[in-house]
C-alpha cells in the first residue's frame, strides 16, 4: 500500500494524500485540506494513520502544484524506485 503525499499550493498550506494500492484514482482514497504549513500536515498524517509501517510514502510535497499531473505509470515508477531502494 502507497501513500502519496501532495502539496497543492505556493504557499505550502493546501495538501492532500492519496492512499492506494495501483495508483488509480478511481480506486484509491483521497483527502484533500488546508494546514498551516508543511510540518502541521506531517504531524496529521498519524492521527489519520497511526500505524504508517503498512505504507510506502511517496513525498511529493516538495514537488509543487505540478505532482499532480503525474500519470498512474509515473507515480508507479516512483514507487518502482522507493521499493528498490
Amino acid at each position: 500500500m502507497f501513500l502519496v503525499l501532495y502539496c497543492h499550493n505556493i504557499g505550502k498550506t493546501e495538501f492532500s494524500f492519496f492512499e492506494t494500492e495501483d495508483f488509480d484514482v478511481e480506486e484509491g482514497y483521497t483527502v484533500r485540506g488546508k494546514w498551516p504549513n508543511t510540518q502541521a500536515f506531517l504531524d496529521y498524517l498519524p492521527k489519520e494513520f497511526p500505524d504508517l509501517t503498512g505504507f510506502k510514502v511517496i513525498d511529493l510535497t516538495g514537488e509543487g502544484p505540478k505532482a499532480e499531473s503525474y500519470s498512474q505509470q509515473q507515480l508507479q515508477e516512483l514507487a518502482n524506485q522507493l521499493v528498490s531502494q
